[in-house]
């Protein structure tokens, strides 16, 4: 009966790569057809808006009845974090001519600064900026080739090494790889520039110990963490559905990654917190509070390395010797020259990212998870990778568990920088409140209660209060990021509670209001002091520091709306502690590894917030060296 079980998923596994070459799906964005438009006076505005930040400077050359091209003359946005839109957005006007294009996932204020500069030009020349807010054009319905995984027989490329995806994950294999002594190692990238869902991670890195956490924890007067109570916290939180030896090996790499990135200039705040689930104070936050800031500091080890970074080179096929069997030997990628071949003599280094962003796939194993509900996740965490890799008979595993952020922006479900605010807050005492002005959950709780909690609350959305002095003595919140979140009114301040609750009840989010009773925030707060002085939570059961959880007694006082969007694919590619590819018979594939969210079985039923960085990094400088040496780094031996 085995035996013809096994023939079965034989005979469809191989049904899928063997399918016809030629098949239809979406293709590219056709450019927009003319069209009658209010005349406008020809010529070059040169507008100054708010995108992330104030002073993006957009120059608009306008025809008569077209708008001709789109320039970002000078702009004080994130570097990295705001990239695409810059390289993409302005293109993607001209040939719509369009002001209604999708903006860029997790560069949305600085797309719709864009968007906002190109408007006013439009209104400056005289014309009607109503004509240019129309939807994109429609797709085409040409046939694109769906690629084989048969190996070709002439390459047009060849490398020791090709590591698939410019996150944390695929940056680390890359710089890895090299640095152990693999003479040609490339990277490749699908969007106009490395980072994709890295970019806009809230820089959180979750670090037992560090070369920073003696002075720290001195400094701020912790307790040391060690590595026994990371993984058990991990595991915990996971509901032991993680597999153990990923979670050490995630565990033990994260300070050794973590000192590289500081020895190579990355630079943290003063502070250690514990988030949502984490019973250690281990958690780091960059100085900008983005995972950009860690992302920069990789690519520069990246190019250091001599590893060549090949942008808009999308993997669309996996190249196996046989359908299934053998090794695998190399990747067919789509670029803007068209289609090539990179044959790898050593390995294939998997680090795609998740599926969060794929509506029908995450729906597929989640159907609640429609394309009603937002996503932090940038447009190309798409999961191809993992299908790709199903192609050539890869095992997957965990895919139903999917994880919502509850502190995103309520408007769009973006994570911004004032998003990660909330979720590092807990151990110094913020509270979640819903529209009643009630706590509603531990907020020490993880990310799944803290949603489920949230969604059940019975309005839309939550907040998280805080005051001054957690602001000041927390170290989570800088003076720059707690001004700016003010200025986009995405941080509300107020000198009473009361009056605090007249400035949540003045917004509207996502097109809805709230109404809550100030008496009732005021009433909610109060006990919630009482509880921190007394060191004992009977409500929820919060556990509380002494010494490190501060009361909110004295204003100003601030407010964060919140609401959980689609975040993080725990499952993915099932491999073993080397990082090799399983196949759906639990074997290795040769030559192929994986590392960060293409992967599952680190992180089981639940992610805890910081872990990501420390499995993508861990995982993906594994993935490197073993894939050039055959061996593991010296913090894997013997634990």
């Amino acid at each position: 009966m085995k035996t013809a079980k096994k023939l079965l998923v034989l005979f469809i596994a191989a049904a899928c790569v063997l399918t016809p070459a030629f098949a239809k799906r979406p293709a590219e964005t056709k450019a927009a057809a003319p069209r009658a438009v209010t005349e406008m006076k020809a010529g070059t505005y040169t507008e100054t808006v708010n995108g992330m930040h104030e002073g993006l400077v957009v120059e608009v050359q306008l025809a008569k009845n077209k708008i001709e091209a789109v320039t970002v003359k000078a702009h004080n946005e994130t570097p990295g974090l705001s990239d695409a839109a810059i390289a993409t957005l302005p293109a993607e006007i001209v040939k719509q001519q369009s002001i209604g294009v999708d903006t860029v996932s997790g560069a949305t204020m600085t797309s719709k600064g864009i968007l906002a500069a190109v408007e006013a030009a439009v209104k400056k020349a005289g014309g009607n900026p109503a004509e240019f807010k129309i939807a994109a054009a429609g797709t085409s319905v040409a046939a694109k080739k769906e690629y084989s995984s048969t190996p070709p027989k002439k390459w047009n490329e060849t490398h020791e090494i090709i590591v698939v995806g410019g996150g944390f994950a695929g940056l680390a294999a890359a710089h890895s790889a090299k640095i152990n002594g693999a003479k040609d190692v490339v990277l490749i990238e699908k969007m106009p520039v490395v980072g994709g869902n890295s970019q806009i991670n809230g820089g959180v890195y979750a670090a037992y110990t560090s070369k920073k956490a003696a002075a720290l924890q001195k400094e701020l007067n912790l307790v040391p963490d060690t590595a026994e109570k990371h993984i058990a916290d991990t595991l915990k939180g996971g509901d032991y559905m993680g597999d153990e030896a990923l979670v050490k090996n995630m565990v033990y790499g994260s300070p050794f990654y973590l000192d590289m990135l500081f020895d190579n200039g990355l630079q943290v705040r003063k502070t250690l917190t514990r988030p949502g689930g984490h019973y250690g104070y281990r958690t780091y936050t960059t100085i900008n509070g983005q995972g950009s800031d860690i992302v920069q500091v990789q690519k520069k080890m990246v190019e250091k390395a001599g590893v060549p970074i090949m942008v808009n080179t999308k993997m669309v096929t996996i190249y196996r010797e046989k359908p299934l069997s053998g090794r695998v030997v190399g990747i067919g990628v789509e670029t803007k020259d068209g289609f090539k071949t990179m044959k790898a003599t050593k390995a294939v280094i998997l680090a795609s990212g998740g599926f969060a962003g794929d509506v029908p796939m995450r729906s597929r194993y989640v159907p609640m998870l429609t394309k009603e509900l937002p996503t932090t996740n940038h447009v190309g965490a798409t999961g191809e990778g993992i299908t790709q890799a199903q192609a050539i008979g890869a095992e997957i595993m965990h895919m139903s568990y999917i994880q919502l952020y509850p502190f995103a922006n309520p408007n769009g479900g973006v994570l911004d920088a004032y998003a990660v605010i909330p979720f590092s807050g807990p151990s110094s005492g913020v509270v979640y409140v819903d529209y009643k002005g009630e706590r509603y959950v531990n907020e020490g709780e993880r990310r799944d209660v803290c949603s489920n909690a949230a969604k059940n609350s019975g309005g839309f959305p939550t907040f998280c209060i805080m005051n001054e002095e957690i602001v000041k003595k927390g170290g989570f919140v800088t003076p720059a990021q707690l001004q700016g979140g003010m200025e986009a009114d995405r941080i509300f301040k107020a000198d009473s509670l009361e009056a605090l609750a007249e400035e949540i009840n003045k917004r509207t989010y996502d097109g809805r209001k709230v109404s809550i009773p100030g008496a009732n925030l005021a009433a909610t707060i109060k006990k919630h002091n009482s509880y921190v002085k007394a060191g004992a939570d009977p409500d929820f059961g919060k556990r509380v520091d002494k010494g490190v959880m501060m009361t909110i007694e004295s204003g100003p006082y601030y407010a964060i709306p919140q609401w959980p969007s689609v975040h993080h694919t725990m499952g993915g590619l099932n491999i073993t502690p080397n990082t090799e590819v399983r196949d759906i018979y639990g074997n290795v594939i040769p030559g192929l590894f994986a590392a960060g969210e293409i992967t599952g079985g680190i992180h089981g039923t639940n992610r805890l917030g910081s872990n990501a960085v420390a499995d993508c990094c861990a995982n993906g400088y594994i993935a490197g060296q073993y894939a050039a040496t055959g061996t593991l780094p010296d913090f894997i031996k013997g634990k």
